[in-house]
């Protein structure tokens, strides 16, 4: 999994409530095991749609809606 080591305030990743600690496992079922898998899943085709990531947190699963979004200037 990949440790969440920064949650930037009004993020996707915040608005989906992760949180700093949360150990991302999957996106949209797929298991995360490397940024780069991670990396695959932001392309241009993701933006603007939601995709349930699956955290572990405090001990347990928990699942989580991100919408992907453009980087800011």
């Amino acid at each position: 999994g990949l440790k969440v080591a920064q949650v930037v305030a009004g993020s996707p990743a915040a608005i989906a409530a992760l949180r700093v600690g949360d150990v991302v496992v999957a996106v949209a079922g797929e298991p995360m095991g490397s940024a780069t898998s991670l990396q695959r899943w932001m392309v241009e085709e993701a933006i603007g749609q939601p995709v349930e990531i699956t955290v572990w947190r405090n001990g347990a699963l928990v699942d989580v809606i991100a919408v992907p979004r453009e980087l800011g200037d």
